[in-house]
């Protein structure tokens, strides 16, 4: 009996990797019904949010999900994302310089081992990317206090309970 506890434990791993990986195609196939979650994006759930320093007191945040987002949300996704950084960082107040909205094309082929079709699978995302200044303090009126502003955008966030819009068929046939 201790023997199949421990192929039990062995085992588990690769069953959340495999349900992450159901829930992840799922969700970027439009598939899933809600709104695009606000979390971090990886390799296993491309869906979400990721960020990168490029100055001193500047990050770029990005923003991925399904093409039917709406840009409004993932634009809240990116400012409650610099609104967390800026809290976390002890950063005190930030500024949204930019936004930019486009589609992200990603082509997948699936391994030797896998079963059926052996053509490549071209997923088309939503994307939107924010450039975020910070200031210890805010230098003019645009700047906003990070830590009332995270609690505020995330508090929206996890009111919004609407539907996905439609897929624009122009960004759709961007990945053809």
């Amino acid at each position: 009996m201790p023997r199949l506890r421990v192929l039990q434990w062995k085992c588990a791993p690769a069953l959340a990797a495999v349900l992450a990986l159901a829930g992840c195609s799922a969700g970027m196939s439009g598939i899933a019904q809600g709104p695009l979650p606000y979390q971090h994006s990886n390799a296993i759930a491309p869906a979400g949010y990721s960020e990168s320093q490029i100055g001193p007191d500047r990050y770029r945040i990005e923003v991925k999900g399904p093409l039917n987002t709406p840009r409004e949300r993932m634009e809240k996704i990116a400012a409650t994302r610099a609104a967390e950084i800026g809290k976390e960082g002890q950063l005190g107040f930030f500024k949204i310089d930019n936004v930019q909205h486009g589609t992200h094309c990603e082509t997948f082929k699936p391994g030797p081992r896998a079963p059926g079709s052996s053509s490549a699978k071209t997923l088309g995302y939503a994307m939107t990317t924010a450039d975020v200044s910070y200031a210890k303090n805010p230098p003019d009126a645009s700047y906003q206090n990070a830590r009332t502003s995270f609690d505020q955008y995330r508090a929206e966030l996890d009111q919004d309970q609407s539907a996905p819009a439609p897929v624009d068929p122009t960004a759709a046939a961007q990945c053809g």
